[in-house]
């Protein structure tokens, strides 16, 4: 067996302390923000859902490790951490921070991660986020803070997924999951209030937080508000310091007003036009490369974003923030007529009727699908277009029945490049696809097992390169682009950081005056 040197991909964690910079900004005032869709859970064990993530983690739930704006990892719960490949596999090795105690006073130790992580895998929790780990092995406690996990081959994305992936926040031992999903219990700087559903969720400063002077609100007010309108109004009426992922052209009407501000960048989430790769005509590649030239993305930006500076387009499944992005944006050039060739060499030369299932509460993705059906229609592809509730309508008849024609969705991207092509190594017994998209590939997936066992950097830039040519060149859906972050908010609220995973980082904020 060898040991991974300090210089190798994964390296030990530095010292380094989130919200460390400086903590001399006044503590107390209650932030109230608004966001566009509902959690349908607060325990990320048990939902796939990134509203649901976007609150909870760091926030509510502590991961061991941590991003920062930058993407860099930091520690968090474990205070750092050693690799040793092993034969068969490779072990993790983690130590755990003391002195930290969860929402309901007990101290965290190895055995909550272990209970988390068992929890996470178990075949009767049946979690939709366990995926994930497919390679890990197990989890062993070595002592109260030692903690090692065990994988299945190198393992090379377990140090991201630590940091960033679902249901990965670390619960106290024995806690109940259905409990935990309408009262969460974590170790984060902010502790569960209360939950109206179709109202409001409240978090309140955690008095016994392991960081010193943090947080810095005394209270977080969740509004959940699906109407863009209605939430700038809100917001210039002074009833919500911050709006999250705000449209265009509330962002616009903010500019230039000394009351407020938007801070922008890539949101490092893929907008796209999924296509059901198992439901005639979408079987066929050709008829998925005619709908990939006959989108606009251009179009579809200036109509969404309103300034071409305020979205990237895309050609795949990874955004420019992750440092595996392949650029594939001239893959499939806008082109009506070579759309309209395709399709007739697909057997569709007056081409066909089909519906586009939109989730109602993201106008971004409504408005792109509305331009969409115009190109689409120009090439001969008659849409209708159906809005649907996102939890009720596009979750559960879209993401788990997958009883659909073309969405229009957007997929937050993880810094650990696996993160992002996940979807493709989920195969039901018989070998088809078990996820949304409905495309499986026996080649992809090698692909895929290739970039978790490998440690070396050039190596998986190489695999994931090709793996975002494959799944373009098939046309598997039509990106569209990284729309960029608008966040709309009062001048006097000082300290939001945009991280390039789909979370709001609570902790960081505070109010000045």
């Amino acid at each position: 067996m060898s040991v991974r040197p300090s210089t190798s991909l994964l390296v030990a964690a530095a010292v380094l302390l989130w919200g460390g910079a400086s903590l001399a900004q006044p503590i107390g005032g209650t932030l109230s923000l608004a966001v566009q869709a509902e959690p349908n859970g607060l325990c990320l064990i048990t939902t796939p859902l990134a509203v649901s993530y976007q609150l909870m983690t760091y926030n509510v739930y502590e991961t061991l490790l941590r991003y920062t704006a930058d993407g860099d990892l930091i520690p968090l719960l474990a205070e750092s951490y050693e690799v040793e490949e092993v034969e068969g596999g490779a072990t993790y090795t983690f130590h755990l921070r003391s002195g930290v105690l969860f929402h309901d006073g007990t101290p965290f130790d190895a055995g909550d991660v272990k209970y988390t992580f068992d929890q996470l895998l178990s075949p009767a929790v049946a979690s939709p986020n366990a995926s994930s780990f497919d390679f890990l092995r197990e989890v062993v406690v070595v002592d109260e803070r030692t903690v090692r996990f065990v994988t299945k081959g190198k393992g090379a994305p377990l140090v991201g997924y630590l940091a960033s992936a679902k249901g990965v926040g670390i619960l106290p031992e024995g806690a109940n999951l259905e409990a935990l999903r309408t009262h969460p219990v974590g170790t984060g700087p902010f502790v569960f209030e209360e939950w109206v559903p179709g109202d409001h969720l409240t978090f309140v400063r955690n008095p016994t937080y392991w960081q010193a002077g943090l947080p810095r609100l005394e209270r977080v007010v969740v509004r959940f508000i699906s109407d863009a309108a209605a939430s700038l109004a809100a917001l210039q009426a002074g009833d919500l310091d911050l709006v999250d992922r705000m449209l265009a052209e509330s962002a616009l009407q903010l500019e230039g007003d000394p009351r407020f501000k938007v801070v922008s960048g890539p949101m490092n989430l893929a907008q796209l036009l999924a296509m059901n790769n198992a439901r005639p005509p979408f079987d066929k590649l050709l008829v998925r490369q005619a709908i990939s030239y006959a989108i606009d993305r251009t179009a579809i930006i200036a109509a969404t974003d309103l300034k071409a500076e305020w979205g990237t387009p895309i050609g795949s499944h990874a955004c420019p923030l992750n440092p595996y992005y392949v650029d594939l944006t001239g893959r499939y050039p806008h082109d009506p007529a070579r759309a309209r060739a395709l399709l007739a060499q697909a057997g569709y030369p007056n081409g066909f009727k089909a519906t586009i299932v939109l989730p109602q509460q993201y106008e971004i993705h409504v408005r792109a699908g509305e331009v969409i059906a115009d190109e689409l229609r120009q090439v001969g592809i008659e849409c209708t277009l159906e809005l649907v509730d996102f939890s009720s309508g596009w979750l559960a008849r879209v993401y788990n029945q997958r009883d659909y024609d073309m969405t229009v969705i957007g997929h937050d991207q993880g810094i650990e490049p696996a993160a992002n092509f996940k979807g493709f190594e989920r195969i039901k017994a018989d070998g088809t696809s078990d996820y949304y998209w409905q495309y499986t590939s026996p080649f992809l997936r090698d692909l895929l097992a290739r970039g978790k066992d490998t440690f070396d950097l050039t190596e998986r830039k190489a695999i994931y390169a090709m793996v975002q040519t494959h799944i373009a060149d098939e046309a598997v859906c039509a990106w569209i682009q990284d729309p960029h972050l608008l966040e709309g908010m009062r001048a006097g609220v000082m300290g939001f950081v945009a991280l390039p995973i789909y979370v709001i980082d609570l902790g960081a904020i505070w109010l000045e005056g």
